[in-house]
C-alpha cells in the first residue's frame, strides 16, 4: 500500500524534510541579520523556499480523501508557510521574535503532518497484514529525517543566541536551547547506530556524522558558551544535514 502514488517511506521523507526547511530558512534569515553574506547563503535561502513549496505540492497531490487529517494539515502548513514568507520581508532585529514564533509554529505543523502520515501507514499496513519490519522502515525514516531538522535548528538557535548577546537582549533561554537540541541529536545518533536496518553503507555514513560531532565534543565548553565561530557551526551543521539526507534516502529505499 502507498501514500497516493508514492511509498509511505517516501511520504515520510518528503514531509519530514519540510521540518528541516522551516528551520533552515529561519536560520539563513538570522545569519544575514548577524552579518553573514554571500551568493552561497542566498542560494541556500532561495532554494529552501522553492523546495518547501515543491514538496508541499507533492504531498498535496498524493494525499488521500480517505485520510482527511493529513489533507487538513497540508492546507494548514500551506497557510502558515505563506505567513512565514510574508514575515521574512522585514529585515530588522525587531522582527526576530516574530520569525522565531512563526517558524516554530510552522515546524509544529510540519511535524504533525509527518505523524499523521505515519499513523495512516500503521493503519493501512495493519489492514493489509504487512509485517512489523515494514513499519520499522517508516519509523526509522522519520527518526533519521528528523535529524536534518535538528541540525539546522542547532545552528538556528546558536545564531539567535549570538544575535541576542550582540544586541544585549536576554539570551539565556535561547542559549540553553542549543544544549537541549544537541543532547537530543546525540541520543538519536546512538539509536540509529544500532538499528537492525543498517547496511554497511548506512553505518559508514553514520560514522562520518559521528566524526563531525567531534567538532562540538572536542570544544564543548566553547560550543555551549557560544564562543565558536558562526561559520564553523554553519558549515558543520550543513554537513551533518547533508549526510542525514543521504542516510534518510537510504532508509527510504530499503
Amino acid at each position: 500500500m502507498n501514500y497516493g502514488k508514492i511509498s509511505y517511506q517516501k511520504a515520510i521523507n518528503v514531509s519530514g524534510k519540510q521540518r528541516m526547511l522551516s528551520q533552515r530558512i529561519a536560520k539563513v534569515y538570522l545569519l544575514k541579520l548577524a552579518g553573514a553574506m554571500g551568493a552561497k547563503l542566498n542560494q541556500e535561502y532561495n532554494s529552501s523556499i522553492q523546495l518547501f513549496q515543491r514538496n508541499l505540492s507533492i504531498l498535496e497531490a498524493n494525499s488521500k480523501e480517505s485520510f482527511p487529517k493529513a489533507k487538513a494539515l497540508i492546507k494548514k502548513e500551506n497557510r502558515q508557510f505563506e505567513q512565514f514568507k510574508s514575515s521574512l520581508r522585514n529585515n530588522s532585529i525587531e522582527n526576530v521574535n516574530t520569525i522565531m514564533t512563526i517558524s516554530n509554529e510552522l515546524l509544529r505543523i510540519c511535524h504533525l503532518l509527518v505523524l499523521a502520515i505515519e499513523e495512516d501507514s500503521k493503519y493501512t499496513k495493519e489492514f493489509v497484514n504487512e509485517n512489523e519490519s515494514e513499519q520499522l522502515k517508516v519509523t526509522t525514516v522519520n527518526l533519521s529525517g528528523k535529524q536534518r531538522m535538528l541540525s539546522q535548528r542547532l545552528c538556528l538557535y546558536y545564531t539567535v543566541c549570538r544575535l541576542y548577546k550582540k544586541e544585549k537582549l536576554e539570551a539565556k533561554g535561547m542559549c540553553i536551547k542549543v544544549e537541549k537540541i544537541y543532547s537530543e541529536m546525540n541520543n538519536s545518533l546512538d539509536t540509529l547506530l544500532i538499528s537492525d536496518l543498517n547496511s554497511f553503507k548506512i553505518e559508514e555514513d553514520i560514522g562520518k556524522i559521528l566524526g563531525l560531532f567531534d567538532t562540538f565534543e572536542n570544544q564543548k565548553r566553547d560550543f555551549f558558551n557560544n564562543k565558536l565561530p558562526l561559520k564553523t557551526i554553519m558549515t558543520t551543521t550543513n554537513k551533518i544535514t547533508n549526510l542525514y539526507n543521504v542516510v534518510t534516502g537510504q532508509y527510504t529505499s530499503l
